[in-house]
């Protein structure tokens, strides 16, 4: 556990999208999901990032820790649309019972 946080450190002083990245799948693999979601809000909010990470989470099965992160994210000041309308798209598939809130809480930002 100590080795993650060290490299969720090292990437904060980084700041690197790339590094950002390579952390945060390491922590994913491990079942580090809370420092993988402190490396994640720092790549979700760049959109042409956002694909990669869901396909990366969703490949490996780990559905509800990528509505986490996604859920995390929707109050940072950089998020942006994309990010509301994959978490649309992730409730329709793993948690209907949540899209129709979220539909109505942010119809606005949500591409459809």
């Amino acid at each position: 556990k100590q080795w993650y946080q060290r490299r969720v450190r090292g990437a904060r002083k980084a700041n690197s999208t790339k590094t950002w990245k390579e952390v945060c799948y390491a922590c994913v693999e491990a079942g580090e999901f809370r420092m993988a979601q402190m490396c994640g809000l720092h790549i979700v909010v760049h959109a042409d990032e956002l694909e990669e990470l869901i396909n990366f989470y969703q490949s490996r099965g780990f559905f509800q820790e990528l509505i986490q992160l996604l859920e995390a994210a929707l109050g940072l000041e950089r998020a942006h649309m994309g990010m509301f309308s994959e978490l649309a798209i992730l409730y329709s598939k793993y948690n209907p019972t949540k899209m129709r809130e979220h539909l109505e809480l942010f119809w606005s930002r949500v591409n459809i």
